[in-house]
């Protein structure tokens, strides 16, 4: 009975990881989302520079005319 309760104790079957195959798939994947996570903040680090000085702008302009 206690050998069959050894192979039911657990759904899950741990393994000894092998070193000598990285998961390719895993490494690509984490550095090709930090890369786009990056590149979304440099965008958008740009524009609101960008709306920054255009509100700038906007504000130091003091024309009768236009309001």
């Amino acid at each position: 009975p206690s050998a069959f309760l050894a192979f039911t104790r657990s759904a899950f079957v741990a393994k000894r990881r092998n070193y000598d195959q990285p998961n390719w798939f895993g490494v690509g994947l984490a550095f090709s989302t930090t890369a786009a996570l990056w590149a979304l903040l440099f965008k958008q680090h740009n524009e609101d520079i960008m709306e920054y000085e255009r509100r700038k702008q906007e504000k130091q302009h003091k024309c009768t005319g236009c309001s």
